[in-house]
């Protein structure tokens, strides 16, 4: 079918719709709590339960509309691989970790030795996790 789209027109557009996805998806998520723990991040506020399903039919209408959006203009999905998502979050993680070492932060003021010496080897352990899922997901 000739929907008048270029093939440019069409990766803007799924790009965009991806985006808006997304989005609906962490918000459902939210909203179901059906978030994976987290160590160090809170979601505070409330939303009454009444809004939570208002939200939900919305969100779940405009989902439909993308995916008759995506037939209609013939819009490829957007395909992932895992393993180099998984990759990613994990080098990210030990960016963040090797950045977060008393050497590589002494710039924002003096910290005591023996401070530093606990900080090394918490953040060690850490590191210690994340080279064996680097390596985990480079075999």
């Amino acid at each position: 079918m000739d929907n008048g789209l270029g093939e440019s027109h069409r990766r803007v557009i799924g790009s965009g719709m991806l985006v808006v996805d997304s989005a609906a998806v962490r918000i459902l998520d939210l909203l179901d709590e059906r978030n994976s723990p987290a160590a160090i991040k809170a979601v505070e506020g409330s939303v009454s339960d009444e809004e939570k399903e208002e939200i939900r039919v919305r969100l779940l209408q405009l989902q439909e509309l993308i995916a008759s959006l995506v037939r209609k203009y013939e819009i490829e999905p957007s395909k992932k691989n895992l393993r180099r998502i998984l990759v990613s979050e994990i080098s990210q993680i030990w960016i963040c970790l090797e950045d977060s070492r008393p050497a590589r932060i002494r710039g924002y003021g003096a910290m005591p030795a023996d401070a530093a010496d606990a900080l090394e080897a918490d953040l060690g352990e850490m590191l210690e996790i994340a080279n064996r899922l680097r390596i985990l997901l480079n075999s």
